[in-house]
């Protein structure tokens, strides 16, 4: 049945009350209220007539976003891809995104045939019917977060319907930017409120209906009828539950889009993670976290990445990451070495804790050349001249965590522009491993050993909102070729635990959620 039942009105010419139905897939519905008169629950409603008839043959995907807060119960629901509310920006960005995808489906799929004529048709094949609902359109029109959709959200809703896209609004009121929306919705719904708002949603003069949650007005055959909205359930809080548990025996064919709740941890990790996933992650790779928008486990590919950079905020989760990498490290690949520089505050005593039994630690600039010239792995240099009695070493695979601020002044250029980028160019076949683990601006604008630690860093993470970073101080970092104003309208920003892995060779820069150890 593709009409679904929302409720009843007064058919006044006849002395008829009768039912009341809307078609999902052919009708953009935007329904007018205040406060507690009903607009959620039509929502509701619409969400239980479409699970009710249910068709596990034909894919229907529906996004909320609950800007009013109270959907959440109902975000289980079968048909249900996504209902967010307004908390995470990024969520909602992932809505739209899915959104425009599934309707690029669409549009091949239809080959310039209208949506309705194919979704109601016995094709094998038929487009999917995406839904958007954003209950309390109010909040999101007035949210600056998302003024980049403003502009979307209209062509959507112009274009939408012929392609299997539909949208369901509620509304306080047509002010805020709303009334320049309402030429795309063919069913308006106006519950309690003035007759200036009628006259404003409607187009003509319009008679209030009586003071009751669900009493409302509609233009029904060209005439406005007072009408009264159905319940979802008798008992909401007794029947919702069982219904959840009925469809869950239920197969569809939507796509589900999981929502970060927290923190990220290796407990919940499998709960988050993409149930799609069909690669596999080399054991010895750490396993950092989770691709933001599809879920899948980003790691570190060792056999091919030798030297890996970490920049961001202060108190971002850089020790965090650090963490994961050492503990993933040391754990895989048992006979490694550890070295650690830090600049003497012992800011990395409690990971080289972890690893005391095979790491070293040294927090000078002296004490690093010492170390690497007296077990071999490069000469060090005194009064300008290297050490001419200096010997290579064969030595275990090691991983050096160089977090000093040192390196980047006057004293550390040596290292960064010839020793470090020459121990790289052989960390392949030496089995060595270089995280720099809080990059800073290089003192005195010294181009040269700015440029030499970009070029040796083969991958980088930032816990940062990468727009203003790259706009900002890092500007000359290894995210520095990237447009500020793209990333912006591309990327939400970072909530602590967020940030970005860049494949610099692959030049694949992908947002992650990062695993909180």
């Amino acid at each position: 049945m593709n009409d679904l039942a929302m409720g009843i009105y007064d058919d006044l010419d006849n002395q008829t009350q009768p039912v009341l139905y809307v078609d999902a897939a052919a009708n953009n519905m935007i329904v007018f209220g205040g406060h507690m008169s009903g607009k959620t629950t039509f929502i509701k409603t619409l969400l239980v007539r479409l699970h009710e008839n249910i068709d596990t043959d034909q894919e229907r995907d529906i996004y909320i976003l609950d800007f009013g807060g109270n959907l959440g119960q109902y975000r289980d629901l079968s048909l249900v891809s996504a209902c967010f509310d307004n908390s995470n920006e990024e969520n909602v960005r992932r809505v739209f995104k899915a959104v425009e995808d599934k309707l690029e489906k669409n549009t091949k799929t239809l080959a310039s045939r209208q949506f309705v004529d194919v979704f109601y048709s016995s094709e094998e094949k038929r487009p999917a019917h995406i839904m958007l609902i954003i209950d309390n359109v109010n909040s999101f029109l007035a949210d600056e977060r998302y003024a980049n959709y403003h502009d979307l959200l209209m062509k959507l809703c112009r274009e939408g319907l012929s392609k299997g896209l539909t949208f369901v609004f509620t509304a306080n009121d047509v002010g805020g930017g709303i009334g320049r929306f309402l030429g795309s919705f063919d069913r308006k719904f106006a519950l309690e409120g003035s007759a200036d708002k009628y006259m404003d949603i409607f187009g003509m003069r319009v008679d209030a209906p009586m003071q009751n949650p669900g009493r409302g007005v509609s233009v029904i055959d060209g005439k406005p009828r007072e009408l009264q909205l159905f319940l979802p359930f008798r008992d909401e809080l007794r029947d919702l539950p069982m219904f959840r548990e009925y469809l869950s025996a239920i197969k569809t064919k939507t796509e589900k889009l999981t929502a970060f709740d927290g923190n990220l941890t290796e407990e919940n990790f499998i709960h988050f993670m993409s149930q799609s996933f069909e690669g596999e992650v080399d054991p010895g790779d750490p396993v950092v976290g989770l691709d933001y928008y599809d879920h899948k486990p980003i790691s570190v590919n060792m056999r091919e990445i030798h030297s890996l950079a970490i920049y961001g905020k202060k108190k971002f989760g850089k020790t965090n990451l650090l963490t994961l990498l050492v503990r993933s490290i040391s754990k895989s690949h048992p006979d490694y070495r550890f070295v650690f520089f830090d600049d003497g505050r012992k800011q990395l005593n409690d990971i080289y804790e972890e690893t005391a039994k095979k790491s070293s630690y040294v927090s000078s600039i002296e004490q690093l050349y010492e170390f690497l010239d007296a077990n071999g792995y490069a000469a060090k240099m005194e009064r300008g001249v290297l050490n001419k009695d200096f010997k290579e070493k064969k030595n275990p695979g090691t991983v050096f965590v160089m977090q000093s601020k040192m390196l980047f002044q006057a004293n550390g250029a040596q290292l960064l522009k010839n020793v470090f980028p020459k121990m790289i160019a052989a960390a392949e076949e030496k089995n060595y491993w270089f995280i720099f683990s809080d990059v800073r601006k290089v003192s005195n604008n010294d181009r040269d050993t700015e440029s030499s630690l970009n070029n040796s860093i083969a991958a980088a993470f930032l816990l940062d909102n990468i727009s203003e970073f790259v706009s900002d101080r890092g500007s000359r970092s290894v995210f520095g070729e990237m447009d500020p104003k793209e990333l912006k309208n591309e990327y939400a920003r970072c909530e602590l635990g967020d940030g970005y892995y860049y494949d610099i060779e692959s030049d694949e820069l992908r947002k992650i959620k990062i695993i909180k150890v």
